[in-house]
């Protein structure tokens, strides 16, 4: 008698050896920031190296090299003492207006140009970001660490000014440290902000400078905020820039202590907007290679 054949289950006797995807909960904020930061800090030595190049790359060929540093500052100094100074009669404060402005656009040169350079960081890059494994946020990181650079150079080139205007710093020149790291946080945050969104939507690139321009006149880099009307002035500082110029030129030049709740609320301000924009690049990490 013939052996019955077994009943069609549905089922095989072979092993399937396909990929399992198992789909879980995403990780919270908090395991995310935490992660990052441990990834970022491994990567340490790529950020310096990246840093180093930055500045290599942007000096190399260059007959004045260095210079280019505090150049375009000096120069803007000189048209605005100009314009400003002689043409419109602003008022400084009784310092020599040179030395007023020059102080003004040392931090917020070094703003700036975090912004603008990080910006278009991730974009330029896009072919590294595609192949190569690494912590994305080094890119803007590295731009924001190559701006610092110059602006301890233009720190520099100011102690230098007050000298020759005869403008002796006073020991509250240390207040000036809060005042600069608090720049750092706030640079940092909008540089990683800026870049993320810069790979989405290639608006953001294109309307940096003239975001970058109404900023600048929405600071006392060029005229002193005693020209803002009092009641005014609760909104002018509610820009975390503004008070950080406003306090980094006060220790530095004119000697006199920092404003403890403004500066409270300057660093606060600024760390809320690393940790968001932070955890908003990380959140998008993933998908950067598919947008640019």
């Amino acid at each position: 008698m013939p052996p019955r054949k077994k009943p069609f289950t549905g089922e095989t006797d072979e092993v399937d050896d396909r990929p399992v995807a198992v789909i879980r909960a995403s990780r919270s904020p908090t395991e995310l920031l935490q992660s990052s930061l441990r990834s970022l800090w491994q990567n340490r030595n790529l950020l310096r190296e990246m840093t180093l190049l930055r500045l290599k790359v942007r000096y190399r060929q260059s007959l004045l090299g260095w210079l280019w540093a505090v150049l375009p500052p000096l120069v803007l100094m000189i048209a605005y003492t100009v314009i400003f100074s002689h043409i419109l009669g602003v008022k400084s404060g009784g310092l020599p207006y040179p030395l007023f402005i020059f102080a003004g656009l040392v931090p917020w040169s070094f703003f700036a140009t975090s912004l603008s350079t990080a910006t278009a960081g991730i974009v330029t890059h896009r072919y590294l970001i595609s192949r190569v494994a690494f912590p994305r946020e080094i890119i803007p990181l590295s731009y924001v660490g190559a701006a610092f650079v110059d602006f301890a150079i233009g720190i520099a080139m100011l102690v230098l000014m007050m000298i020759y205007f005869g403008v002796s710093p006073s020991s509250n020149v240390i207040y000036a440290i809060p005042a600069i790291g608090s720049l750092i946080i706030c640079s940092t945050a909008l540089a990683l902000g800026c870049a993320c969104f810069q790979a989405r939507f290639r608006d953001v690139g294109v309307a940096m400078p003239l975001l970058l321009q109404l900023l600048m006149f929405g600071a006392p880099v060029v005229y002193s905020s005693d020209v803002i009307p009092g009641p005014f002035k609760w909104i002018y500082f509610a820009n975390p820039v503004a008070v950080l110029i406003e306090e980094f030129r006060h220790a530095i030049v004119l000697g006199s202590a920092l404003e403890a709740f403004a500066m409270l609320y300057s660093f606060t301000v600024s760390g809320c907007l690393l940790i968001v924009f932070y955890y908003v690049f990380k959140r998008f990490d993933g998908t950067l290679a598919d947008v640019l």
